[in-house]
Order: C-alpha cells, then structure tokens, then sequence
C-alpha cells in the first residue's frame, strides 16, 4: 500500500494531475502571466513551495495580484498585475493561473467581534490575524470561567454562580534565536550582510525563513538597525520592504499600506517606475533605488500572524 501511495504522488508531480485542495479556483488552467511583458520588481519567485503555501504568502501580501504556479516544479510566483491591457495570458501546459478574486475567501473570512472588525483569520497556533481598515492585529480570544461556590449557613444559603468573561491576550512573539526582539517598538529583525542582491532576491530570501523584508515605517526602528551590532561597519544600504506601485504613483509597504505623503516629503521621494526604498546610515535615512540593483544588504522581519 505504502509503495503505491507513494507512486501515485511520484507520478502527480511529473504528470502535474494530483487534485487541488478544496476551496481553489482556477481562473486559467494550461495558462500563466507573460512574465516578458513584467517588470523584475512585478514578480516574486518562490522555489519549491506548495500550492495552498503560495496562496498563504499571495493573502499576505496585498500588492499580490495574481499567481503563476508550476505545479511539476513546485514554483511559485506572486505578481503585482494580472491580465489586462498590453499583460497578455500565454499558453503553458505545465502552469495555471489565478487571481486574487478568485482566491478562497475561506482563509479570511469575515469577523465582527468586539475586538475585531472586519476580515479575521484563523491561525494553526491558536488566535486570529485581524484586518480592518488597512491595520493588523494579532488577538488570541479566551474564556476564563470563575469557579462556582455554594455557602450554607442556619440562616442564609448563597446561590450558586457562574460568571464567564471574555479577556484578550497577546501571545508571547515568536522570534528566531539570530534574530533580535525589542519588544516596545515591537520589532523582530536580522540583518543579511551577504551575498548582495537586488530588492525581489532580498524579499525572496527573508520568504525562505518565514519571514519577509522589514518595514521601517517608524524612527525607533531606524535607530534599531544603525546601533545593531551585527551590521558591518562599511553595510550602509539595506533593502526594506517598500516598492513604487505604478498605477497609484506612490510607495507602499509591503504589508499593503501606502507609506503616505509625511514620509514621502521627509525623505524627498520622487518616485518612478521599478524602483524600492533602501535603509541608508546617513542623513536622510531612507533613499530609492532601482529595484534590479544587486548593490545593498537586507533586513529581515518576522511579523507574529502575518508571515
């Protein structure tokens, strides 16, 4: 039994028929994004990874559009388009495509809690991942019952009770052993010195961990990162997660935010087509640069409930 479980799976990654999970649409099958018509700073490779985990990430980033899956590969690629326009669909029979509509909205359905309004997901640690209005949350919901006591005397008997109140607590962060926790910005970060690379290899590293590029949205964390020791003396450029979107003209994290016009006047961003911002250890502290240079280092973040 056990030869032939194993054939059957040998055999669906080959012949690319094994059945999807449940809950996926397809929006083409034998079809995928003309990756010659996308900019560098349009796609993120992800190398091997399963179906339902390029999903995961494509949820997690809401700059992702649409998906290219290679299924005999195991290769992922989120992309910040999808067809339309002069982005063409080309046949290809070892790959399916689909976009974000048709993603399952199983994996963020909708919640309305007191301490959570708008789209929730249910996270295998236990707790949800909240979404409202652009803002995350991580929240572990919990029932604490009060023991029920009943006191007899001559005179008076007390009725027994039973009282249940609902507490939210924060579960403890969940940062690797190499990376350093300050908990009051909060922020879980690790600085790559080597090898260089441009901004989409830089993401895809921080992804291979579990992790994702570091938003640096706040000075605390500017200052975190030049007094880190473990950042070289002569490691001055490093990417961060923040790319331009060409259809709104203006930067954003990756976590879907716009960076907003405050931090784009601070910093003296121009803006323009490809292009990502870095952490630089001079005045000013966030510079861009073409999202295809393979120049600078990285920082890593680990978010609890997002990635």
């Amino acid at each position: 039994m056990c030869w032939r479980m194993a054939l059957f799976w040998i055999l669906c990654v080959i012949l690319s028929w094994c059945p999807l999970p449940l809950g996926i649409t397809i929006t083409a099958y034998n079809h995928c994004l003309d990756s010659g018509a996308l900019a560098p700073s349009d796609v993120t490779t992800l190398s091997p990874i399963g179906v339902q985990q390029c999903i995961k990430h494509c949820l997690g980033d809401r700059g992702c559009l649409s998906i290219n899956y290679w299924r005999g590969d195991l290769k992922c690629a989120l992309q910040r388009v999808k067809a339309g326009g002069t982005i063409n669909l080309v046949a290809d029979p070892t790959c399916f495509y689909i976009e974000r509509a048709d993603l399952p909205t199983a994996m963020a359905a909708v919640c309305a809690t007191s301490s959570c309004q708008g789209h929730c997901t249910a996270l295998s640690q236990g707790g949800i991942f909240c979404e409202t209005n652009g803002t995350t949350t991580f929240l572990e919901e919990t029932l604490v019952t009060t023991t029920t006591t009943t006191t007899t005397t001559p005179t008076t008997t007390t009725t027994p009770t039973t009282t249940t109140t609902p507490t939210t607590t924060m579960p403890p962060p969940t940062c690797p052993s190499d990376y350093h926790w300050d908990p009051s910005i909060p922020f879980c970060h690790k600085i790559t010195t080597d090898p260089k690379s441009t901004w989409p290899e830089a993401r895809t590293a921080c992804q291979t961990v579990g992790a994702d590029l570091a938003i640096i949205d706040v000075s605390a964390k500017f200052s975190k990162i030049y007094s880190d020791p473990d950042r070289a003396f002569n490691s001055f450029n490093h990417w961060m997660g923040a790319i331009f979107n060409t259809t709104t003209k203006t930067y954003y994290w990756i976590d879907g935010r716009d960076v907003g016009a405050t931090f784009t006047s601070t910093y003296g961003l121009g803006g323009a087509a490809d292009t990502c911002l870095y952490w630089y250890d001079m005045s000013p502290r966030t510079r861009e640069k073409k999202c295809t240079v393979a120049q600078y280092s990285y920082v890593c973040e680990f978010r609890a409930g997002l990635y």
